[in-house]
């Protein structure tokens, strides 16, 4: 119970800063003009965005299918929709999408499709990795692209680059880990081992794990992910329809753009979505408030769009992508718990 509290109350501190840094955006682009071209965008357009995100979170599900199928878990496509809702809502929720988003996840899965923890865990890791992977090239060519193209200024550029970078370290590193993963896999148990020896001296309710016992249940997961990626003709299709998710994220912030007024090169937008991606990597809970601020100085700075316009055109994208899908996860989980439970309790 003491951990469940201390995740949620690190959850509401993530929201709370996250909606501070949005308001701080809307007071120094201006609230009153912001509302104005939101509540005046072309209404024809943004109910076409309930269409592109659909077919945006159909395409990304299936990398769900694919890598249930390869790991011979039984499931439908109405199961992935659903459990897929499930990495939505831990990705939206958690303190940064990348390193807090897979354990809740996991979790999630582990309770609605009735498979062991490391099987859950493998599972969303390799849906994030394939999801995800197209992301990294994709800003790493806009980064090259708006400094050749854009005059974005010298310090933007630099701070472009610098969270490019840390995220470029911090992926280098997962394949870093990953080629040493066996030795990797002895380190963390030990090392957990010996922390939670320590932690149950001082913390009550804190209980001693054998590294052993870490080693095995690490083993099973790392076993599980060596899996999914030997199976290349499968992981292609993946990287396919990520892709396509990709291309529909983009569409999504073109149209949200041409709502308020304005015409992009498809360019800048297939760049924009992946640069404020990588964002995903800081403290906010599915990068709210970051990826905001990415877009607007990105739009603002390579196609001379005005700040309320841009800002309008970015909290239009985001409702569409980050609290629709968000509302999305927690209908699936509400929908999916007493199911789970009836099923629980007919196996008892």
């Amino acid at each position: 119970m003491a951990a469940v509290g201390i995740r949620w109350t690190t959850v509401t501190i993530g929201f709370v800063v996250a909606i501070g840094l949005l308001l701080l955006i809307l007071s120094v682009v201006g609230i009153q003009e912001t509302v104005t071209e939101i509540t005046t965008a072309n209404r024809f357009i943004l109910a076409s965005l309930f269409g592109v995100v659909i077919l945006w979170l159909v395409a990304w599900s299936q990398t769900l299918s694919i890598v249930l199928s390869i790991l011979d878990i039984e499931h439908n496509q109405i199961d992935c929709l659903l459990l897929f809702g499930d990495i939505l809502l831990a990705n939206s929720i958690a303190p940064s999408t990348y390193l807090g988003g897979e354990p809740l996840a996991a979790y999630l899965l582990t309770s609605h499709a009735k498979i062991d923890y490391e099987s859950s865990f493998a599972t969303v890791s390799s849906v994030d990795l394939l999801n995800y992977a197209p992301m990294v090239p994709l800003a790493g060519v806009g980064i090259l692209y708006f400094t050749v193209t854009a005059a974005i200024g010298r310090r933007i550029e630099l701070a472009l680059a610098a969270v490019f970078t840390v995220f470029l370290l911090f992926v280098s590193g997962a394949v870093y880990g990953w080629r040493r993963r066996r030795r990797v896999v002895d380190g963390v148990a030990v090392f957990l081992g010996g922390l939670s020896a320590k932690m149950s001296s001082i913390v009550p309710g804190v209980h001693v794990v054998s590294p052993e016992s870490l080693r095995r249940h690490l083993n099973v997961f790392v076993d599980e992910v060596e899996q999914v990626t030997a199976d290349r003709r499968n992981l292609k299709r993946g990287l396919a329809y990520s892709a396509s998710g990709w291309l529909l994220l983009s569409t999504t912030l073109w149209l949200t753009l041409y709502a308020v007024g304005f015409t992009v090169p498809p360019e800048i937008v297939l760049f924009v979505v992946p640069l404020g991606g990588i964002t995903n990597v800081l403290p906010f809970p599915g990068g709210l408030g970051s990826v905001e601020s990415v877009f607007i100085l990105l739009l603002v700075t390579t196609s001379n769009i005005p700040a309320p316009e841009a800002t309008a055109a970015t909290f239009l994208y985001r409702a569409a992508t980050y609290w629709l899908p968000l509302l999305y996860g927690v209908g699936t989980v509400t929908l999916l718990q007493p199911i789970w439970r009836t099923t629980r309790s007919k196996v008892r």
